[in-house]
């Protein structure tokens, strides 16, 4: 059984209740201590008009610092939380608990200044436990509830069927997998305002 369908347009018609916004990029990183490794990304908005000239190469290795960068700092702010409560990797790791069942996150937000990384103030929104982040880059004027929401979602599909939580490597070795699950629940880099209904739609799509 193929559980989820690729393709390259969408029709709104089976899902009448959403809205849509976009966001800039979404990022899967580590969170234990030391260097914080990216396991995958995924941009979708365009930060680079190329003013300066610059080759193809030099603006994707220049968007791909960019993402590490604000996945260090998304890294720096959970080791920092932990410390805090003197939370240890052993504890991290029991939080996990069942595999059936998403554990209690721990939730943040970064506000990125003009000029910091990007050329435009960016918002973070970023939700991880163990060794696992996830990450999205989002406009300034973007809802962040609604961010959260979505963010939450895509979370619950991946562990569902990557298990990435437990196994966070499997975000780089299936890489086709987590993409499936992002062009159904954060479309060309769209947050989708989604009921309960909507939500169950699309998982029934997902497994015609």
């Amino acid at each position: 059984m193929t559980i989820f369908n690729k393709t390259k347009t969408r029709d709104n018609s089976h899902f009448p209740d959403q809205l849509e916004t976009m966001v800039y990029a979404f990022i899967i990183h580590t969170l234990l201590p030391g260097t914080c490794k990216v396991l995958y990304y995924r941009v979708y908005g365009n930060e680079y008009d190329n003013e300066n000239n610059n080759s193809d190469t030099e603006v994707r290795l220049t968007r791909k610092d960019d993402i590490h960068d604000i996945a260090s700092q998304v890294h720096s702010e959970y080791q920092f939380r932990c410390a805090a409560v003197h939370r240890s990797v052993d504890d991290d790791i029991q939080r996990l608990g069942n595999e059936d069942t998403l554990p209690e996150f721990e939730l943040g937000f970064l506000r990125i200044p003009d000029g910091s990384t990007f050329k435009h103030e960016k918002i973070v929104v970023w939700m991880g436990i163990g060794n696992t982040g996830f990450t999205l880059i989002c406009e300034k004027t973007e809802n962040r509830m609604l961010a959260e929401n979505v963010l939450r979602t895509v979370i619950r599909f991946l562990q569902e069927h990557l298990r990435l939580l437990n196994q966070p490597l499997e975000a780089a070795l299936k890489s086709d997998k987590v993409a499936l699950v992002l062009s159904r629940f954060l479309p060309d880099g769209n947050l989708l305002f989604m009921n309960h209904r909507v939500s169950v739609t699309i998982c029934l799509i997902n497994k015609a």
